[in-house]
Order: C-alpha cells, then structure tokens, then sequence
C-alpha cells in the first residue's frame, strides 16, 4: 500500500496539544510509558501463544531494547510483542485521532472501570510528543508478513504506509528528539546513564528484561525482581532488608516487614516496613511521606499520600495493584471506593502487626513508640473508625513507675475507691512529675497519667472514657476524689474554714477581679497554697499556650479559677493583714500558681520586687 496521508481535524490536534504539553507533569514520563506498552504487548504474545503456539519461534525470548543515537539525535524503543495489524494501528494508535472529543472523554471514563486500558496504546503512546517533534512507528502483527509503518510530527497529520517489519514481529517505535531550550531543564534522553536511571527509576520492576547495547555488550537495565510479588517464604530477611534500604536510603534495619497479598473484592500486594529510627528530616515541613504505587509491576509515584492516613507516615513501602483508577496520565489516583478500600486494608494491617508487637515483644514496641508514638498518637481525634484500634496502641508516663502504660494496665490497677483515669498535662515529665496538682492523687495512691507530647491535649479532647471509665484532667475544677463518706466527714470542717476565711476570698477576688473567673477553697492541695484550675468547659492552660505558640491566640483571655488551700499558714496570716498587704500577697498567690504549673508571669519585674519585699519585712520580724 502506498504511504496514505490522513490529517486530524482542529477538534483532534486541541485534544493532542493538551496530551503533548499538559496531560503529564514530567516529560521523562514517556519512557514508562512506552517501556509499559512494550511489555503489556510481550506479555500478551505469551498470553496468545498459550493457545497458538505456532506465534512463538523456537528460539523467541522476550526482548525490550532501548537504542540512542545521539548522532541522529533518534532513540528507539524496540520489542518483539504482539505486534499490530494496520486495522488496529488506526485502532490503537488512532484512538485519539480517529474518535474525537466525546470518545477521548469516553475513554478517561472508561479508565475508572477498566483499568487495565491503562498502557495500551493510545494516550500513552502521546507522551513520546513531548520529547520528540517526530515519531515513527513501524509494527508487525505476530503470524503476519505485513508491517505497518505510522508516522507523525503531531502537527495535524499523520501517514500508513504497508511495510515489512526486519525484525519480524514486534513494534519498533523512533522518537525524532526536539532542540529544547536550556531554561526547560529537559533531559537528553540519548545519554546512557540519563536512560539507565529513568529504567531503574519507573521501570525497574517490569518482569522482561529491558536492554541496551553497553560499552563491550548488552547491558540489562531492570533488576526484574519484584520482590513483593514473591511468596514470603522464598524471601530472605537479608533481601528484605536490602530492598528497604534500597527504597528508603535508611541504612538501619527495618524494625518490622509486613508483606501480604490482598485478595478478594480488591486484589493488591503490599510490601511494608516499619522504620526503627526517625529519618533526620521526620516532620519538617518539606518531609514527604506515603506508599509508592505501581501498577503491574510499574512505578505510578511515590508518596502517595491517598493510600496510607497521616498519622501512620512513618510507614515505608509500596503497593501494586492491577485495580486501581488512575486518571489518564496515570499520575494521579481518582478519588474512588478502591482507594479507601486499599487505603483502610493498609491502616488495618499495620495496626494489627503494632498490637502484636505490643503483646508479644514489649521491649520491642516501647523503642517503637519512643521513636514514633506521638505521631501515632494523632490518629485518635483524626481517624474516628479506628479509635478503638488505636487507644488499645498508646503507651503512657504516669506516676505509678517509670516504665509506660497502656489504658488497659492502668485500668486493672485502679484502686476500688478511684472512680476516673486521671491525667496531667504539660511541657516536661520533670514539671509534671513535681506538679502541686498531684499532692492529693499521692496521698490517696491514685496513679496519674502523665501527658507531654504537645499532641496529648487533642488525643485526650477525643478520648474521653475507656472501658467505662472517665478520662479526668487533674487541673480542673470539680477535681472528685473523696468517697462520700469522706465528704460526709470533711463537710463541717469545709463549712468552717469557709466562714473562717471568707474576709481573705472577698479581699483576693477583688485583687484578681482582672486575672481569675473566681477564688474558692481547694480539695486537692496538701501542701502548696494556691492552684489555678480550668472551668469544666474552658481549654486547659497548657492548650492555651500551644495555641499561642501556633499563632493562634484566643480572642478573649480565659479567665480560670484560683484555688486556696485553706490548711496552708500563709492564710491564717493574711486574716491579720492589712487590706493593702492582703492585695499584694493575693498577687504573689496568683503568680506562684503560674509559675508552679509552668506559665509565664505576666509581669516577671513586679513579681520579684513584691518576693524582695517579703524578704525584707520576713528579716526585719525577725529582729
């Protein structure tokens, strides 16, 4: 047949600007794709000689060979697949040219339902025009004599031409390489190791080797090991661990692999591995995190965030999946249920290996949570579905040792009296530890939880009971910890000191009316004289100030409630003070509760000149 002619109507050449310049956001894209058309047509030769052996020569072996030229500024992609009749070169090739818009979105559509369109050709086959102002193809049908020789610049043509393929069967296709400008960064894509690493980059995995003519031979390009395709039994902890460092560049080794095949109504490998150490970049700004994504053995993208939660980022790892929708550049995932079901099925088995290295190798799981725990501690107010999961994970400082805690422990040593699960929060262990707000939870022998991951103030604004039980935030009013016998018994004894110290709580709230919603006697304090403690609806004082550190002031100062310990000396004191001496003691009160809970004092200058002066009068009393 002599070289026929055809030419794209305007509607056609728009749809194939858009292809050439903005369907894809690399141009180094279009080898995967080519090298991906390249091995989906070896593999459908096999698949068809299955049943028509005649197709396959005696001494065929899969081949995918890259040839540059950077002479001729030309590099081919060649293989001996399946090869194509001119009836499905229009077909194929012309998908775009031949069909038009309403086919062209047709075929994105058809994407979401039927993935495996995804690398045939067609709009894969486009991406060549990004790097090359001509692209020659010529193919040969397995069990035909006849080749076919396509030919465009992408300029509103394109040429048939019926001719002979050398080689036989299989798809040779020439990519006549553009004169980029220097400021678009472009590649050159006849330089061998440009070549080798975009192979090792996106193609690494594809099961045919991928060669090219070396220095002395042919060199292959992929390692063709895809790993997570094998049976776990047939990998070595050593290739595990040589692949995670090869994935991750953390040359540690992998505190735990999980590797699994999903089957069912959603059908994937996952190959995981929990890190034993943070990288040196963990939660800077510009960290990345996610599974990298393949399909049938090629590389989508890394980070894919769409397939792993936040709060699990530190997992490393991929995904291969033949199911998955991907739009029609195959760079970025459709928001569908396939998603979330990868997504949820990934969540689900990573909680499951944590909980079973929690309950079989503790040691283990605390050098975990050391390195990761307050970033796992984020999926309490972020994932709802798998609280349960999740509050089941969390280990805890408290005061009853210096090992951690889960809830569960701390449940069963709950002492029969105790009605809550009491929690402090704060900035250090060493502040909290030493927190006048535990003296009574002490004397009583009640155990308290000790939360200083900045995190904690929203795990626990979500966590608000376990198993029954109250989570109850020590530094707030209505603190209960007396039985009611006690409160019985303490009743006249609250009533009179009340009576007694009435002229102190009306002088101190009227010193404080700016800085506290109210003055009353504490439950909680044995030994120190004053606590400030939240109002059951207000946010704590330490969430305040990691607000503040945010940038996130509140709009109006909340105001808390100063307790007094009325057992403490310095009250009976005050009863004989001057009104004058009364307001500058109410102040000094106020400003050792900030301190003792770790806030900063409004005014530091006026607070050590009013302790100087008690220095004074105290040394000038004892003269």
């Amino acid at each position: 047949m002599a070289k026929q002619v055809q030419s794209f109507n305007a509607e056609i050449k728009q749809l194939l600007d858009i292809v050439i310049h903005s369907l894809y956001s690399h141009k180094e894209i279009f080898l995967r794709e080519l090298l991906s058309n390249a091995s989906d047509a070896i593999d459908k030769l096999k698949f068809q000689s299955l049943t028509h052996p005649s197709l396959l020569p005696s001494d065929w072996e899969p081949s995918i060979r890259l040839s540059p030229d950077a002479g001729t500024k030309t590099l081919k992609i060649i293989d001996n697949g399946i090869g194509m009749t001119q009836e499905e070169v229009v077909e194929f090739i012309g998908t775009i040219a031949r069909s038009g818009a309403k086919a062209f979105m047709q075929m994105n559509a058809e994407m979401k339902t039927k993935p495996e369109l995804i690398g045939q050709f067609g709009v894969g086959f486009y991406s060549a025009f990004m790097v090359a102002d001509k692209v020659t193809l010529h193919t040969q049908k397995a069990g035909s004599n006849d080749g076919t020789v396509w030919e465009s610049q992408g300029d509103g043509t394109y040429s048939l031409e019926s001719v002979p393929r050398p080689d036989g069967t299989g798809t040779t296709i020439t990519l006549h390489l553009k004169e980029f400008q220097e400021e678009e960064e472009v590649q050159n894509f006849t330089d061998a190791w440009v070549l080798k690493s975009l192979v090792k980059k996106y193609s690494d995995f594809i099961a045919h080797p991928i060669k090219m003519k070396g220095e002395k031979e042919d060199e292959t390009l992929n390692s063709q090991k895809a790993l997570w395709l094998k049976s776990p039994s047939e990998i070595s902890k050593e290739e595990y661990k040589e692949f995670y460092q090869h994935l991750t560049h953390d040359w540690n080794d992998p505190l735990r692999t999980v590797h699994y095949k999903a089957e069912g109504t959603m059908e994937f490998n996952a190959l995981l591995y929990l890190p034993g150490k943070k990288p040196w970049n963990y939660n800077m700004r510009d960290m990345e995190y996610g599974l990298s994504l393949y399909i049938k053995r090629v590389f989508i993208m890394s980070d894919c965030k769409d397939l792993l939660p936040s709060y699990l980022r530190f997992v490393k790892g991929l995904v291969d999946s033949s199911d998955l929708s991907l739009n029609v550049s195959r760079e970025l995932l459709q928001q569908d249920r396939q998603v979330s079901q990868i997504r949820k099925n990934v969540t689900n088995k990573v909680l499951g290996t944590l909980k079973d290295l929690l309950s079989k190798e503790r040691t283990a799981y605390e050098d975990f949570w050391t390195e990761f725990g307050a970033t796992l501690k984020e999926g309490l107010p972020s994932d709802s579905s798998n609280k349960e999961k999740l509050q089941d994970l969390i280990l805890f400082h408290s005061t009853s040792s210096d090992k951690m805690t889960t809830l569960d422990e701390y449940v069963t040593r709950m002492k029969e009296a105790q009605k809550d699960i009491y929690y402090i929060t704060g900035d250090s262990l060493s502040q909290v530890h030493n927190s006048p707000y535990l003296e009574k939870l002490k004397e009583k022998g009640f155990e308290v939880l000790l939360l200083v991951d900045p995190v904690d103030e929203w795990v626990v604004s979500s966590l608000t009971e376990f198993k029954g039980k109250k989570l109850q935030s020590i530094t707030r009013e209505g603190l209960d910890l007396d039985t009611e016998e006690e409160k019985q018994k303490k009743a006249e004894e609250k009533k009179q000191a009340e009576d007694t110290l009435k002229p102190v709580l009306d002088s101190m709230k009227k010193a404080l009316a700016d800085d506290v919603k109210d003055v009353v006697l504490s439950d909680r304090l044995t030994q120190t004289p004053a606590c400030l403690v939240s109002s059951s609806q207000d946010p704590s004082a330490h969430m305040q100030k990691l607000m503040s550190q945010m940038g996130k002031e509140y709009s109006t100062p909340v105001k808390r409630i100063l307790e007094i310990n009325p057992k403490h000396p310095v009250f009976s004191k005050m009863l004989k003070a001057s009104e004058e001496q009364q307001k500058k003691w109410a102040e000094i009160l106020y400003a050792q509760a900030l301190l003792t809970e770790g806030s900063s004092l409004p005014d530091p200058v006026k607070f050590s000149q009013q302790v100087a002066e008690l220095m004074v009068q105290a040394a000038e009393g004892q003269h």
